[in-house]
C-alpha cells in the first residue's frame, strides 16, 4: 500500500517571504501556495489592450493595477493576482503585508481566461471575490470575442452581462470596445 504524503501548509508570512524571494508569482489559498501558469501571446495582448482601454477611461479618483498588483481576499485569506485591478478612492493595504504591495480593496477585477485558469476564475476565486465588500464588478474576458461582467446591485446579489460585440460600459465607468480589443490578435 503506498503511503500518502500529506501537503504543507503554509501561513500567510510563510507564502509572503516565498514570493518575495522568487522570480515567479503564486498565488495562496487555503495554506497552499501556487505557481501561477505562463501566458500566451493571445493571453498576455488581450490583459494589454484591456488594461490599457481601463486606464484610458477610468473615472477621476481611480487607480488601475495590471497583474503584477496582488490581491487579498480578506475573508479569505486567499491571494492572487489578477489580470486587471482598479481601486477607486483611498488605496488600503493588507496590514499582515509589511512591504506595502498586497491590496484589500479593489472596485474591479478583470481575468482573462485560458484553458488553464478558467475553471478556478470562475469557480473558486469567483466565489472568494464576492466576499469583497468594496468589489463591484467582476470581468471575464474570453479568448474569443465574448465578455461577461458580473455587476453588484444594491441588494448584494449580481447582475449578469454577457456582451459579444460593440461597446461596454462598466459601472466603474471603464470602457471597453469589443473590435478594438479583439482586432489583430495573436494566435
Amino acid at each position: 500500500m503506498p503511503l500518502c504524503r500529506a501537503r504543507r501548509h503554509y501561513r500567510y508570512d510563510e507564502y509572503l517571504a516565498h514570493e518575495r524571494d522568487s522570480e515567479r508569482k503564486h498565488e495562496f489559498e487555503a495554506g497552499e501556495i501556487f505557481a501561477m501558469p505562463g501566458e500566451s501571446p493571445r493571453h498576455s495582448a488581450l490583459a494589454s489592450r484591456i488594461g490599457a482601454a481601463i486606464e484610458n477611461t477610468r473615472p477621476s479618483g481611480c487607480t488601475a493595477f495590471q497583474s503584477d498588483m496582488r490581491i487579498r481576499i480578506l475573508a479569505t485569506g486567499r491571494a492572487t493576482y489578477p489580470d486587471i485591478s482598479m481601486v477607486c478612492g483611498a488605496i488600503e493595504l493588507d496590514a499582515a503585508d509589511r512591504s506595502g504591495t498586497t491590496i484589500t480593496n479593489p472596485a474591479l477585477l478583470v481575468e482573462v481566461l485560458s484553458p488553464s485558469t478558467e475553471e478556478v476564475d470562475r469557480g473558486s476565486k469567483w466565489r472568494d471575490y464576492q466576499l469583497i465588500p468594496s468589489l463591484q464588478e467582476y470581468v471575464l474576458v474570453n479568448q474569443e470575442r465574448r465578455i461577461e461582467i458580473y455587476h453588484r446591485i444594491t441588494s448584494g446579489g449580481w447582475e449578469y452581462l454577457d456582451v459579444r460585440e460593440g461597446v461596454v460600459k462598466l459601472a466603474s465607468g471603464a470602457t471597453l470596445d469589443l473590435s478594438i480589443l479583439y482586432e489583430n490578435l495573436p494566435h
